[in-house]
């Protein structure tokens, strides 16, 4: 992935540039659970690359991984968007515990600024 600046013109720009472009350009925000920003990325370029599941048909091992971290992100899409879900206050205090810091048990010292980014890869080292 690339890393670019921009003029001031042209700062905002996201996305692709026509309906047929392989070239995307994103600037992540990441946010806290209530929705605050409170950082961004650099501005990135990347190439759209599909793959040929026909030519080239996942593997028992890929598609096992595949099925695992559907599950996972079923799961973290539920405790994400769902204040009412058993685990959310966990999630939210250790993401937030992590931002400032204190090493996650599960992900060690890794920062993850992401909420719903976050509670995959503790769900997935589970």
């Amino acid at each position: 992935m690339a890393t670019f600046t921009t003029e001031a013109g042209i700062d905002g720009l996201t996305g692709k540039f026509s309906k047929h472009s392989r070239l995307v350009m994103r600037k992540k925000e990441w946010h806290y659970p209530d929705g605050r920003v409170f950082g961004c990325g650099p501005k990135e370029v990347y190439e759209l690359r599909k793959r040929n599941y026909k030519r080239n048909p996942r593997t028992p091992a890929e598609q096992a991984q595949y099925e695992r971290w559907t599950a996972v992100c079923r799961e973290a899409t539920a405790i994400a968007h769902d204040p009412n879900h058993p685990r959310y206050a966990e999630m939210v205090n250790r993401h937030t515990a992590q931002l400032r810091g204190k090493p996650d048990p599960v992900l060690g010292k890794k920062r993850i600024c992401q909420f719903g980014n976050f509670v995959r890869a503790v769900l997935s080292h589970e």
